[in-house]
């Protein structure tokens, strides 16, 4: 279900309801599935994506990213931290390629992406400025029904950095590019050297003798 607003400032036209209407004690977030949302995300392959995004009938946030990327890995521990401030939204990310074709069908283009998904439908694309958890946070709050509590700190714990590591990789098309144009001023070069040493006398006095 959707709310209309007035629009002011930041806030927007609709307002996403993402409550679950069934919940446990001690705080914990139940969804219609009954899977207790703990605030943690989930890490899970593209084939396994669908039935992850069908877990729920309310309000899915889905990372599309690739450790090999410096932004992907500076934004990770800040989403790690926005699934602690609102575990009632199920918070999934997703390792994919440049190929990736669940890319495509998302609308994702490049890493990393966030969206928001209401009944399993894309409803929004957190603006790529948003990167860190105050942004983060704020957008959230703007845009559904869910408020963090009073006494929540808004800020990225060192539990949030967990296994957080930028991976090295090798930038391929610029091996490719360094490759074709080393070779092709080796094969320059090398005619040009061959053409002026055929002009020389000593290169005829040799070919000459033979």
């Amino acid at each position: 279900a959707v709310v209309s607003t007035q629009s002011t400032g930041d806030t927007p036209d609709k307002v996403y309801r993402c409550k679950q209407s069934n919940s446990g004690g001690g705080g914990e977030e139940r969804g219609d599935n009954g899977i207790i949302q703990s605030g943690v995300v989930s890490h899970v392959g593209e084939s396994e994506l669908s039935a992850h995004l069908n877990k729920t009938s309310t309000c899915t946030l889905l990372l599309f990213y690739t450790p090999y990327c410096k932004y992907s890995m500076e934004l990770m521990p800040h989403y790690n931290a926005l699934a602690r401030l609102y575990p009632s939204i199920q918070h999934i990310a997703v390792h994919i390629n440049s190929y990736s074709s669940s890319c495509v069908q998302y609308g994702a283009v490049g890493t990393p992406t966030v969206l928001l998904f209401h009944e399993s439908k894309v409803v929004k694309k957190i603006p790529h400025t948003y990167r860190n958890i105050t942004d983060l946070h704020s957008f959230i709050a703007n845009i559904t029904d869910l408020k963090s509590g009073p006494d929540v700190e808004v800020a990225v714990t060192e539990a949030d950095k967990a296994n957080v590591e930028l991976l090295p990789s090798l930038d391929y098309p610029l091996i490719f590019s360094v490759t074709f144009l080393s070779c092709s001023l080796v094969y320059h070069t090398s005619s040009y050297v061959g053409a002026v040493v055929k002009n020389t006398p000593i290169f005829n006095f040799f070919m000459n003798m033979l």
